[in-house]
């Protein structure tokens, strides 16, 4: 990922990159043995390119950080998912048309903190037990 957009981030960097972060961010979980995934990379690095100025774009193998994958119930690759301000608003998994992903990068970009801004975060208290 040399010379690219894309940070590789991992479970021990993951609220550093994709919860504190300002701007929108695109997360591709992949695993080193997806043919998927290898077919999505290079669109997903040219978006990065472009857009770069706009969102932050990453990359998580759910091989070696299961903890991530397994807390936002990843459970196929590759599986894309887009964070406002630390929380997940959007998702879509396996091998899509590029102009598909293309334009939930757009929209998320256009779109993403209104849609913030119209939900509410649901707390991690759990009542109702003794």
């Amino acid at each position: 990922m040399n010379g690219s957009s894309v940070i590789e981030i991992g479970d021990m960097n993951w609220g550093e990159i994709v919860e504190s972060s300002k701007k929108p961010v695109i997360v591709m979980f992949y695993s080193s043995t997806c043919p998927y995934c290898k077919a999505m990379e290079p669109y997903f690095i040219n978006y990065a390119r472009e857009f770069e100025n706009s969102a932050v774009f990453a990359r998580l193998n759910i091989e070696t950080n299961p903890w991530t994958a397994e807390r936002y119930g990843v459970l196929g690759t590759p599986t894309f998912k887009f964070f406002c301000q630390g929380r997940p608003v959007w998702e879509q998994v396996g091998q899509i048309y590029p102009s598909i992903l293309k334009k939930a990068v757009e929209d998320m970009i256009n779109y993403g903190e209104e849609c913030i801004r119209k939900s509410t975060p649901i707390g991690q208290d759990i009542t109702g037990y003794v």
